[in-house]
């Protein structure tokens, strides 16, 4: 019998555990401390205010945070650094809340704020101001809103689809440009009354025509050049059809 063929395989195999078990897995021999996980309730942080909740090695991590600013209700990252969902409420002259998703104290996601004096808005955020697609409320006196959804940029109203109530009734549905009504759209007074054309600066654009209604007769208006006052438009349309007093001229 060759003992040599039989025991060879053997040693090998057992040399084999012995390094691998020699290797182990690539970490340090020092043992890792495990996390301190505490729960406290009103602790005094120095320069940063008193906090309840749970801190992982003496860093707050989800809880309560009151200053003498505002009162933070949420989690935390890298110590005090308001991140991640939570509710930030404001103590005094800007007294009003925040609450949503939030990156080192702004606003930062989806979210809704509210301040003194009935101003709301809700929606996507950036930096702390409104961007991407949001609703926003403005007061204008007691019990009366004005409202605008659609999208931000930076925090001003821009793009197309954008919707604007006022609070007397009107409304306009199009494009909005520089925080306000510019471009193409359609704007609706009470009574009635319409237009649907190019705006600038909240109002039917000056030297231009489109096609609306007034008194109770829809048609073609144009508005005047330096008055902006309407009247009934008198002209080729673009398409190269005529038009007389606000109506399709007939083919004769």
């Amino acid at each position: 019998m060759n003992l040599k063929k039989i025991f060879l395989p053997v040693l090998l195999a057992i040399g084999m555990m012995i390094g691998f078990a020699g290797c182990g897995d690539g970490t340090s021999s020092e043992s890792i401390p495990e996390p301190v996980v505490e729960t406290v309730t009103d602790k005094v942080y120095d320069g940063f205010g008193t906090f309840t909740g749970t801190t992982v090695d003496g860093k707050p991590t989800e809880g309560k945070l009151v200053t003498d600013e505002y009162t933070y209700e949420g989690t935390f990252e890298d110590g005090f650094k308001l991140t991640g969902t939570g509710k930030l409420t404001y103590k005094g002259e800007d007294a009003g809340w925040s609450e949503g998703t939030f990156v080192n104290g702004l606003m930062d996601g989806y979210g809704q704020v509210y301040y003194t004096g009935g101003y709301h808005g809700i929606g996507q955020w950036k930096n702390g101001k409104l961007q991407g697609t949001a609703f926003f409320v403005w007061p204008q006196g007691e019990g009366a809103y004005d409202w605008y959804y659609g999208n931000w940029e930076n925090q001003q109203r821009v793009g197309e689809d954008g919707y604007y109530q006022f609070n007397n009734g009107c409304y306009y549905y199009g494009e909005f440009a520089g925080d306000w009504i510019n471009g193409e759209g359609t704007f609706h007074w009470v009574g009635g009354n319409f237009w649907t054309g190019t705006f600038e600066g909240g109002s039917p654009k000056k030297g231009t025509y489109g096609y609306g209604q007034m008194d109770g007769v829809q048609g073609y208006i144009a508005v005047d050049a330096e008055t902006g006052a309407w009247s009934w438009y008198n002209g080729t349309l673009e398409d190269g059809t005529e038009v007389v007093n606000g109506q399709p001229a007939e083919a004769e």
